[in-house]
């Protein structure tokens, strides 16, 4: 087997999205791996290591992998230890641009010290050596504190010819709603880094009073930012009170 897709879900197998774009695909020596999604990082890490082949590809169960993906992930991951591809909000909205901007690396492959969970793939071998997901985080950060332990001994490489479709919200309470849960993760994440509790809450507190962080080229863009800040601060709050819970789960990066 040449590819595993691991894709965790808390969906009826009827809903699964990302399933029959992976069908259209000319690329055929692949297996899928669908794993419940409760937290997250247990699905993903279940998924990989239940997988037959060395070379594992990570999708959400709403992404929208385009033609030529899998054989672009295959061939990738032929030399490279780890890859992500280019991510696209494929709608013409407010999330659309700046609010979006982390999904891209760029037109040109390179190396980078990220990857989502919507677009990934990586080697069974790396993800053994630096130990998995962290199971004690559901989703928030799980991503980027998994992209830091690899990045520590391994390259990550942007093949922008790996392309996903993925929206990125619905609509303005969903993008609050995903910033309060992201922000739930962050004292996690921020301890684990020796970060004190002290240090989180001042870092919040600057976050929150900072004008520029609500500033925006109109007023929609004005009033998702406003609302983001709110969320954070308020899910950072709830993060430093109370520990990670499998409940944090959510599969939409």
């Amino acid at each position: 087997m040449e590819l595993s897709v691991v894709i965790p879900t808390m969906r009826p197998r009827s809903e699964i999205e990302v399933l029959d774009y992976l069908e259209r695909d000319d690329f055929e020596d692949f297996e899928l791996i669908v794993c419940d999604d409760t937290p997250v990082t247990k699905a993903r890490n279940e998924g990989y290591r239940a997988a037959d082949a060395e070379k594992i590809v990570f999708l959400d169960d709403d992404s929208r992998p385009r033609s030529g993906y899998l054989a672009a992930a295959a061939s990738t991951l032929e030399e490279e230890a780890a890859v992500t591809g280019r991510t696209i909000h494929p709608r013409d909205d407010l999330f659309a641009g700046q609010l979006t901007s982390h999904y891209s690396f760029g037109e040109t492959p390179r190396y980078v010290d990220r990857f989502w969970g919507c677009n990934m793939g990586i080697r069974r071998e790396v993800l053994d050596d630096v130990g998995g997901w962290d199971e004690s985080m559901g989703w928030g950060h799980e991503e980027k504190e998994l992209a830091e332990r690899v990045n520590a001994k391994y390259d990550i490489y942007y093949n922008p010819d790996m392309v996903v479709e993925h929206v990125y919200a619905e609509s303005l309470l969903d993008y609050w709603r995903k910033q309060y849960r992201l922000e739930k993760m962050t004292p996690y994440y921020l301890k684990k880094q020796g970060v004190s509790t002290g240090r989180i809450f001042a870092l919040s507190l600057v976050d929150l009073l900072t004008p520029s962080r609500y500033l925006g080229a109109s007023p929609g863009l004005i009033l998702a930012r406003s609302g983001r800040n709110i969320a954070r601060a308020s899910g950072r709050l709830v993060g430093l009170l109370s520990p990670p819970k499998e409940s944090d789960s959510d599969p939409k990066a």
